[in-house]
């Protein structure tokens, strides 16, 4: 994000430090159609809680960072790594999301670009049209809290999953 990494909070930044580690609680609701609610299922994404533990492990590597994420137990993993100026790219198994950020007041918006699959280094891109839309954001909530919101949403379907909550940032795994 260049200069403009210094207008996001503290907190939020200590979150994407290197080998950083963080607990919490999240709320955590799947989509109402049964659609939906099956492909939450099929994609093993957390379970639906009213106030899940949630554990963050982030790790890095040449060019990527490793964002373990466990849900009351769930793990959910993704990578995230550069995908040009003020953009981020995230792996979700085949699916690469990428985004612009953007700093606001403190917090870090993630502005969707596009979706694709990638196969090693092939890469098809998902229309628009089609693609899930992902809305997230992470707000300074305290000294070392972070707040977390996020959407996804399948067109024509509605929400899939949207979690929120907070995490305390706690150092780097042992």
């Amino acid at each position: 994000m260049g200069a403009s990494w210094t207008q996001v909070a503290d907190p939020v930044r200590a979150l994407h430090a290197t080998g950083v580690r963080a607990r919490g609680r999240f709320r955590i609701e799947h989509g109402r159609t049964r659609t939906t609610r099956l492909l939450a299922r099929m994609l093993r994404l957390p379970r639906p809680a009213a106030a899940a533990e949630i554990r963050l492990i982030v790790t890095t590597g040449p060019g990527v960072e490793h964002w373990l994420r466990t849900f009351d137990g769930r793990r959910l993993e993704t990578h995230q790594y550069e995908a040009g100026e003020f953009e981020l790219a995230e792996r979700f198994g085949l699916l690469e999301f990428r985004f612009h950020l953007l700093a606001s007041d403190g917090s870090l918006l993630y502005l969707q670009r596009e979706a694709a699959f990638r196969f090693g280094s092939v890469r098809l891109r998902v229309p628009s049209s089609w693609a899930p839309r992902i809305q997230a954001r992470e707000d300074p909530a305290g000294p070392e809290r972070v707040s977390v919101h996020v959407r996804v949403s399948l067109p024509g379907l509605g929400p899939l999953i949207t979690y929120d909550g907070f995490v305390d940032v706690e150092g780097t795994p042992a």
